[in-house]
């Protein structure tokens, strides 16, 4: 199976962590957002990730969540249980995360690294007012289950992880640059130190990790001309 994908997205990281985990075998095709995405042979695709000719009828499928949805249900995935009411709690924070996970990366993330949307400077700033109504949310969550949809990890907390965690000392720290301490959140760091310690974590983090010293100067310089 191939995967048109970019280990610097937050979504292609989710997928292809999700992938490893669960012993999906795939071959990831590096493709530039912006650029590689506009090519005429990408037109069917048009964003990453995607799956190009899923299946031998010619299904093609993107965005990340209905990639790893329509993955883990044909292919039993642990992390896509089948029990009625866990899904329905991931499909709930799936949902839920375009418009408030999602704003962390909208707000600190992309204005460094995709200059090419041309984010403006009003809307950064609304959604980074956000971020800590959506912190709290998380916590709250994460004070009645250890994963976010319950005893067991998911798809969710997968994609959660890759939105929050990049903001994180260790890989960018753009919550620091922008004034956003995670001490008061002692269940949500609690759960980023689990998340660590699923399989594919490194494998899949290893990529941001090589470029995390780049971004991080990127975005001081940035910070720098404000």
């Amino acid at each position: 199976m191939k995967i048109y994908t970019m280990p610097i997205s937050q979504p292609c990281r989710a997928l292809s962590w999700a992938c490893i985990y669960e012993g999906l075998k795939v071959e990831e095709i590096q493709t530039m957002p912006g650029k590689d995405t506009r090519s005429p042979e990408f037109t069917k695709q048009g964003v990453i990730p995607a799956v190009p000719r899923m299946d031998d009828d010619g299904f093609i499928l993107n965005e990340s969540h209905a990639i790893m949805v329509y993955l883990g249900d044909k292919f039993n995935w642990k992390l896509y249980p089948s029990d009625a009411k866990t899904r329905a709690r991931i499909h709930q924070y799936m949902n839920w995360h375009h418009q408030n996970t999602r704003r962390i990366t909208m707000a600190l993330f992309a204005p460094v690294m995709r200059p090419d949307l041309k984010i403006s400077a009003e809307q950064t700033k609304q959604w980074s007012k956000e971020i800590l109504s959506t912190l709290r949310s998380l916590e709250r969550w994460l004070n009645e289950s250890p994963w976010l949809c319950g005893t067991s990890p998911t798809v969710a907390d997968l994609s959660c992880y890759c939105e929050v965690a990049q903001c994180l000392d260790k890989f960018t720290g753009l919550f620091e640059l922008n004034g956003i301490d995670l001490k008061g959140y002692p269940k949500l760091m609690q759960w980023l130190n689990a998340c660590e310690e699923l399989p594919g974590f490194e494998e899949a983090h290893a990529a941001l990790k090589k470029f995390s010293p780049a971004i991080r100067g990127k975005a001081e310089k940035a910070k720098a001309k404000l």
